[in-house]
């Protein structure tokens, strides 16, 4: 259901589109009073300033009709059509007074109404063409002293009036399709582009798992979701061990491979709703979505299980990364600094007590295998 913001917005825009056309048919008045000055209208001045005010006066009454919610009892609350009518009277009453610049008149009136019938459907632009044709035809018969040529030329301009009136529309919806759809089309790819920044701007340049940013959102998420439900998630603080070594003994180009490979293995063992992410250096975080320390535990065992698979460098295939983790769960009433600081606390009991092993925040230490 439309709101009542949806409706004032419509209206403005109803009242907008009579204004552009009523402005279109003002500029039209103005070409009939510059012919009139000429000597080219069988119209005196009092005459067309009747019809012009009158003319104006009709778009006005339109606007207020709109201004007073009158429209929205109707099945076109647009009244595009009333629009359109009321626009084909004006431009064929002025092109009848015309004299041999009636091409000029007639046309400069119909620019606008064929942007207008924009806005109908089918039927309605048939209905509303239909009714053109008609009104100028009767305006033809009305006509007094044309010769031959005159009627020659009456019937190119019936001719042309039917085919602005019927083709016009539809090569502008045509057009005007063109463009919307090449906008749309630019604007899915900058969609897209704005979908690739948004990821480049949470995830880690070098290993492609998400950033310390991402995991301070998701953490907030978390807490939320944990205070609104009463609920449980956990974090493991992850170090590999002697990491510098590794660069030391290798080159750093292979310490980055070690550190692409280690995040490739976290995301293989946690699930889509849990994330992994790089704090910096040789330090990682993975989130484990409503889970308790125990089962964090068993995803830190995955992680090491998969670690055992990973090698370093062909060069030497027995060489192996272990680390070391600290675990701890939400409580209520943490604020995310003090569990990443529980967690962290619990990372540095690990490599205090002799590294690859892992220690729950509270107390609980378990020594893991040596992947070698």
């Amino acid at each position: 259901m439309a709101t009542i913001d949806d409706v004032n917005s419509q209206q403005k825009a109803r009242i907008h589109r009579v204004a552009t056309l009523g402005t279109g048919i003002f500029i039209h008045l103005m070409v009939c009073w510059t012919v009139l000055s000429i000597g080219h209208m069988n119209i005196s001045p009092t005459e067309l300033f009747a019809l012009s005010s009158v003319a104006i006066a009709g778009f006005v009454f339109l606007a207020l009709l709109i201004g007073v919610e009158w429209n929205l009892s109707l099945e076109d609350p647009d009244m595009a059509v009333a629009q359109m009518i009321w626009a084909l009277t004006v431009v064929v009453i002025t092109s009848h007074f015309a004299l041999d610049l009636k091409a000029v008149v007639l046309l400069s009136g119909l620019a606008m109404v064929v942007m207008g019938a924009n806005r109908l459907t089918r039927s309605q632009q048939i209905f509303v063409a239909c009714y053109g044709l008609l009104i100028y035809m009767l305006s033809v018969v009305y006509l007094t002293n044309v010769d031959a040529l005159g009627w020659v030329t009456e019937i190119v301009l019936i001719i042309a009036f039917a085919l602005v009136l019927v083709f016009g529309p539809a090569l502008y919806q045509f057009e005007r399709n063109v463009i919307e759809t090449v906008i749309s089309d630019k604007n899915v790819e900058l969609g897209k582009a704005l979908e690739q920044i948004k990821e480049l701007a949470v995830r880690d340049e070098l290993t492609g798992v998400y950033n310390r940013r991402y995991l301070l959102d998701m953490l907030a998420r978390e807490k939320a979701m944990a205070d609104r439900k009463n609920d449980v998630f956990s974090v493991c603080y992850v170090d590999l061990d002697y990491f510098k070594k590794v660069n030391d003994r290798f080159g750093h180009a292979t310490g980055d491979d070690v550190l692409r490979s280690f995040a490739r293995v976290a995301e293989h063992v946690v699930r889509e709703v849990d994330c992994v992410a790089r704090m910096g250096g040789e330090e990682f975080v993975l989130v484990f979505a409503g889970t308790g320390e125990r089962d964090a535990v068993r995803g830190a065992e995955r992680l090491v299980a998969g670690l055992r698979d990973m090698h370093v460098t062909r060069a030497e295939p027995r060489y192996r990364v272990t680390v070391s983790v600290g675990i701890t769960e939400y409580r209520q009433g943490d604020t995310i600094q003090q569990m990443l600081d529980r967690a962290d606390r619990a990372l540095y009991d690990a490599k205090r007590t002799g590294r690859n092993r892992m220690v729950v925040a509270n107390g609980e230490v378990t020594s893991l295998s040596n992947p070698g």
